[in-house]
Parts: C-alpha cells; sequence; structure tokens
C-alpha cells in the first residue's frame, strides 16, 4: 500500500513539473513573439531634417528687478503747527495745482496777524507826528539862520552889543539840535514800521500755511491723517505724486557699471504683462554702490500709460558678446506643459523627446539653457509626426 501511494505522488508531482516547464515555455514563447511584434510595428517617420546643434556667437543679456516709481512725487507736510479742523481729499483723489488738501486750525496765527496789523497803524501814526516835528524844527532852524544873519552884521557895526549876538547865535544852535532829534525820531519810527510790518508779513505767510495745498497736479496716493488730528511741521499728511510720468528703478550689479550709461537702450519687461516688452532709455544712474548688495541704481523714463507706481518688473541690457547653444524655434514642441526638442540618435535614428530650458529668443532662434549638449542632432522637421522612440529616416 505504501509502494504505491509513494508511486502516485511521484507521478502527481511529475505531472505538475511538466506542467509548470510547460507554462514557462509558453510565456517564453509570447514573450519573444511580443518583441518580435514590437520590434515590427515601431514607427518610422521618413524625409525627417535633423541640425547638429552648435554654439553660436551672439550679443548676450542680463536682468535685473525693478519696481516701478512716479517720476514726480511729494510728501506733503504742513509748515505749521495746529489741529486739523478739515481733510479735503482722500486716497485716489485727483488734485489741480493749489488745490486745497486740509486746513489748520488759525485762530492764534489770526491774532498774530491783528496784533502786527495794529503795530503798523500805531507806527503809521507815530511817523506822521514826527513828520510834523520835523517841519516845525526845519521852520525854527530856517528863523534862527536869518536872525543870526541880522545879528552878525548888527554886531559889525556896532549897533547890538555882544551879549545879544551870542544869545541869538544859541537859539541857533539850539535850533539845529530840535532838527537833528526830530529827524532821529523819524529814523526810530520807520524802523518800528518796518518791524512791524515785517510782523505782519510773517503772520499773513503763516495765516496762509494754515491752507494745505497741492505743489502740483497730481493723484493723493496715500492719507496719513483726518480731522481732528495734530499738524506738526514735516510730518508728512499726504503723498502726492504725478500719473503722468513713471519710471523703473532697477538694482545692478557692479559688474555692468561700465556698460551703462545715461541714453543707453534698455528693454522693460513688466511682471504683469510679460508677453509686452518694450523699449526704453537709461535717464539717471546712481553710480554709488550698494556695499550690502553690490548693486547701484539704474532709472529709465517709462511711455505715458504704461506702468503704476509700485509695479514689478526687470529691466533687459545688452551685457557683451559670447556664445550660447540656440536651435531653431520651430524644433521646439510641447510637452506635458513643458518645452522640449527630438533628439535623434546617431547610431540607431531613433528619435528621442528631451525636455529643454530655454532663454532668450533672437532671430529665428532660442537659446537653450540646458536639455541637450554641443553636438546633439535636433529634428527640424516634421514634428507634428514624430514621438518618443519613433525610428527615423534622415532627409539626406
Amino acid at each position: 500500500m505504501n509502494g504505491v501511494t509513494r508511486r502516485t505522488s511521484l507521478g502527481v508531482r511529475g505531472a505538475t513539473a511538466a506542467a509548470i516547464v510547460s507554462v514557462a515555455l509558453f510565456l517564453s514563447a509570447c514573450g519573444e513573439k511580443g518583441k518580435y511584434v514590437a520590434a515590427v510595428t515601431r514607427p518610422v517617420v521618413q524625409g525627417v531634417e535633423v541640425v547638429v546643434v552648435r554654439p553660436v556667437p551672439r550679443e548676450t543679456t542680463a536682468e535685473s528687478v525693478g519696481t516701478v516709481r512716479a517720476k514726480t512725487t511729494a510728501a506733503v507736510a504742513p509748515q505749521v503747527m495746529g489741529r486739523l479742523t478739515g481733510v479735503a481729499v482722500s486716497e485716489g483723489s485727483a488734485v489741480a495745482k493749489g488745490a486745497l488738501l486740509a486746513t489748520i486750525d488759525d485762530t492764534a496765527v489770526s491774532a498774530q496777524l491783528s496784533s502786527a496789523e495794529g503795530a503798523v497803524a500805531e507806527a503809521e501814526a507815530a511817523r506822521e507826528e514826527a513828520d510834523r516835528a520835523i517841519s516845525q524844527a526845519e521852520a525854527g532852524k530856517a528863523l534862527a539862520e536869518k536872525t543870526f544873519e541880522r545879528f552878525r552884521k548888527l554886531l559889525e557895526g556896532k549897533v547890538v552889543t555882544q551879549q545879544e549876538f551870542d544869545e541869538v547865535e544859541m537859539r541857533r544852535t539850539v535850533a539845529g539840535k530840535d532838527l537833528e532829534r526830530a529827524q532821529q525820531k523819524k529814523a526810530q519810527v520807520n524802523a518800528r514800521i518796518a518791524q512791524a510790518k515785517g510782523q505782519a508779513d510773517a503772520a499773513k505767510a503763516m495765516l496762509a500755511w494754515t491752507r494745505v495745498v497741492a505743489p502740483f497736479a497730481g493723484v493723493i496716493v496715500e492719507k496719513r491723517a483726518d480731522a481732528g488730528g495734530m499738524a506738526v511741521p514735516g510730518v508728512p499728511l499726504f503723498l502726492l505724486e504725478d500719473p503722468r510720468r513713471h519710471r523703473i528703478e532697477a538694482s545692478v550689479s557692479e559688474t555692468y557699471l561700465p556698460r551703462l550709461k545715461k541714453g543707453s537702450p534698455v528693454q522693460v519687461i513688466l511682471d504683469a504683462d510679460p508677453g509686452k516688452p518694450f523699449s526704453a532709455k537709461v535717464t539717471e544712474i546712481v553710480p554709488v554702490i550698494d556695499p550690502a548688495s553690490r548693486t547701484f541704481t539704474v532709472k529709465a523714463d517709462l511711455p505715458a500709460g504704461r506702468a503704476r507706481s509700485g509695479q514689478s518688473g526687470k529691466v533687459r541690457f545688452a551685457a557683451g558678446t559670447g556664445t550660447v547653444l540656440a536651435v531653431p524655434k520651430r524644433a521646439i514642441t510641447r510637452a506635458g506643459g513643458a518645452d522640449g526638442v527630438f533628439t535623434v540618435g546617431g547610431e540607431d535614428n531613433v528619435a528621442r523627446l528631451s525636455v529643454v530650458t530655454l532663454g532668450a529668443e533672437f532671430d529665428d532662434r532660442v537659446e537653450v539653457l540646458s536639455g541637450i549638449g554641443d553636438g546633439a542632432r535636433v529634428a527640424l522637421s516634421p514634428i507634428d509626426k514624430l514621438s518618443d522612440g519613433a525610428r527615423v529616416e534622415i532627409r539626406r
């Protein structure tokens, strides 16, 4: 019985092994058949035009990040201290030159003006009195001079005594002194008038300063105070800018300081509209190098209506001649949201899709920053018929 069982078990095991070998042979045959089928069905694209990528000379460019600012701005600050009685504008308000922006309490300044004007009137009255005194002194002096001349002749004729002549001469001297004192008093009164008028003019100026006005036509971009607040001289209440003229200010590496000059052409690319770059010229260069960033500031005026204050952008400019890897624009294809080119192997003529990083465009070419190297064979056409792994027949 045990012998029968052992033989039966060995028979089953043999059958199982035979079945496994049969399945393995079948799968192996299927695999070989699949490889054969894949090799046979791989597509062949005929008449493919290729180009060998080589470094080409090109005027290289550099870019620097910048910020758009209004060319004309003003921090409008009061010139007198006082409480704000009113604010006439808000952020975004367009104002004309001289337009009222805010008012400051003028009670104290008005009192100063009234006092100064009163002092002027008082001094004017004193000058009229001084003028009358001078007239009287001049008349007295004239009379004393005539009397002196008469008595001098009488003294020569022994008609009057020496004492009588001396008394007349003394009156003549006193009359002259009286005239000098009257003239000095008038000079003092004139000085008082000038001082009073100066105080009145200062008070008028301070009264005008209680009205904060726009120094030029523009737009209020920032309001920093409200009615009831305190106005302090030199502390801005508003930020005003001219919306008609803007410029971009970029921080450029110190390496390019010798290359950029006033009038140098640049290209401006705004981040809000990168597809529409436009040309500009350098209008100002700040040659001082920032020791922290090792950059200097370049300013370029922008065409009217092309930008708003605070926008970010880039300034692109020529940075010298160099060599770059570049391919014709028609070799570029889009795959999975990325840029790519089809490279063709030199031995098997199989197209492979290579993802590339592109740089700047020039003429009919585009710079390739990474993804392929010098000497790569890149397919130009027919791009729409190529696929990764496709066999190609190169046009001769």
